[in-house]
Order: structure tokens, then sequence, then C-alpha cells
């Protein structure tokens, strides 16, 4: 059974957060080769079901079984259904409406949502710089969802606000699991969110299909679908779940500033996406601000 974060977290933990944003990085522009041949919501159940298949027989495998109470199920339905049910129909959706470099820039608006949530339940304290930070990061996603009204490149006012609202979800699920994941591993809980996110995510694609119909997929969009279940789904959430069992989740959630460098320079490679300059100014204001307020000084818990 794991403790309370520690003071001073072992830099394995940060080490893990640097690796999830990268993997994280790299699901935007994979989601965006993915729409080219499935819907969004068929995109998140093939994800889903694909990563709880395997996290579960490696679940399973283990030597050591963790029991588990239905109190316990029960929350991590909700965790299931909010980190990934909620947060990837508003992502994906979005997705298809905006640029992948836009989205993964609205998605570094999570650390705001945190500290709100964890300034309103009083359950982490939040030293002033990381408020400036969270100010300045703000500003810079009103200017870039501005740009998205004016239908600046590739994106939409609907589409950029389709991925906020997947960043509040993100932010939910931070604050939920840093209680859960103090006494259960990082496997566990990333194996039963993905099963109940497929479970609850099933009668939404299959509206979705009854509704759009289903496509023939080409190639790429099934490569693009099982880099989401293995790294997306998979070591991603492994890491990001190890990494909550140490460092709180206001500074975890901070590490997401690094996401849209990633996503950004993926989205200029392999999709050709181009920022306005506009755009890349607010694009800086927001990675700068999330940036100060994970420098801005400790969060400790409250």
């Amino acid at each position: 059974m794991n403790g309370p974060p520690a003071p001073h977290p072992p830099v394995k933990a940060y080490v893990a957060l640097v690796a999830m944003t990268v993997a994280f990085g790299g699901t935007f522009v994979a989601t965006k080769v993915a729409l080219r041949g499935f819907e969004p919501l068929l995109i998140a159940l093939l994800r889903f079901t694909i990563a709880g298949a395997i996290l579960w027989l490696a679940w399973r495998r283990r030597g050591e079984r963790e029991p588990v109470s239905r109190r316990e199920l029960g929350r991590l339905a909700l965790l299931g259904f909010v980190s990934l049910t909620v947060y990837f129909t508003f992502e994906n959706v979005g997705i298809a409406h905006t640029s992948a470099s836009s989205a993964a820039i609205l998605i570094a608006t999570i650390p705001i949502f945190v500290l709100v949530l964890n300034a309103v339940t009083a359950r982490e304290h939040t030293a002033a710089g990381q408020w400036l930070g969270v100010a300045l990061s703000f500003a810079g996603v009103m200017a870039l969802v501005e740009f998205g009204a004016r239908g600046a490149g590739d994106t939409t006012l609907g589409g950029d606000l389709l991925v906020l609202a997947a960043s509040l979800a993100g932010a939910v699920y931070t604050v939920m699991a840093r209680r859960l994941l103090v006494t259960r591993s990082a496997l566990f809980v990333t194996t039963f969110q993905t099963l109940f996110g497929a479970l609850f995510m099933a009668p939404l694609a299959a509206l979705e299909a009854a509704v759009v119909g289903v496509r023939t997929p080409t190639a790429a969009a099934v490569s693009a679908v099982l880099y989401l279940a293995l790294l997306g789904s998979i070591v991603a959430y492994l890491l990001l779940n190890y990494g909550l069992r140490f460092v709180t989740a206001g500074r975890a959630s901070a590490f997401t500033n690094i996401v849209p460098v990633i996503a950004v320079g993926a989205a200029f490679v392999v999709l050709g996406e181009r920022f306005t300059a506009g755009q890349a100014l607010a694009a800086v204001v927001v990675v700068a601000g999330v940036f100060l307020a994970n420098r801005a000084g400790p969060v400790a818990p409250g």
C-alpha cells in the first residue's frame, strides 16, 4: 500500500510524467489520421477495447491479486466514465472540427481547471505565483479560441470549445484519481478505468454508427488506432497514474505544457499543419503560463 505523496517525490516520478506527455503528444496527430477512416466515437471504443483487453490480461497474470470492493468498483466506474467516455467524446469530436495543434494547446488548460477545483474543495494549497501562471495561460487560451471563431487555419469555435470541455473532464479525473491512487497500483486503476470507459462508450458508438454509418478504414487509420490503444491508452495512462502516486494533482497536471510542444511538431511533420502568427503567439502564451504555474513554488496537500 502506498502512503501520501512524499515532500520530495523521486526523480523517476517526474521522468514518468515527462514520458507520459510525449506519448500523449502523439495522440492528437494519431486521432486526426484515424478520423480519415473511422468516426470519432468508434475510434474511442476501439481504442479502449483493445487497451482494456491487454491491460486485463496483464493484471490477471500478476502473481499478487488485488481484491476489489463494490465501493471501489463504483469509484473506478466513475473514473472510467469521466476520464475516458466523457473526455474522449469531447476530444475526438472536437479534433474532427479543429486542428491537432490547437487541440493539444487547449488541452494544456487542464492545470487551470485543476487549480480551480482544488481551490474550491480546499484539498491543495496553491501559491500566488501559480495563479499568475494560470491567468497568463487562460489569456492565451482566450486568444486562441478567438482565432478559432474567426476560422483561422483549420480551427473552428465549436471544435475548440469541445476540446476545452474535454480539458475540464481531464481536470476532474486528475483530482478524483489522486484519492484512489494512494492505495492502488497504477496497473489496477488503469485496467479498470479503461474497461469501464469502453463499456460506457459502447452505446454511444452504436448510436453514432446508426446515425452516420461505418466507413471502410484505411491502413493508416488502423495503424493510428493501434497507436492510440497501445501508447495513448496503456503506456501513457500507466505512466500518469504512476506519477500521481508521488506528485500532487496540481504538479502532475502542469506537465501537460510539454504535450502541445510535441503535438505541434508532430502535426507539422505528419499533417503539414501551419499556425498563423496570431495563433503561434497565443500558443506561446499558453505554454509559458502553464510553465510558470509549475515553477512558481511547491503545491502542498491540504
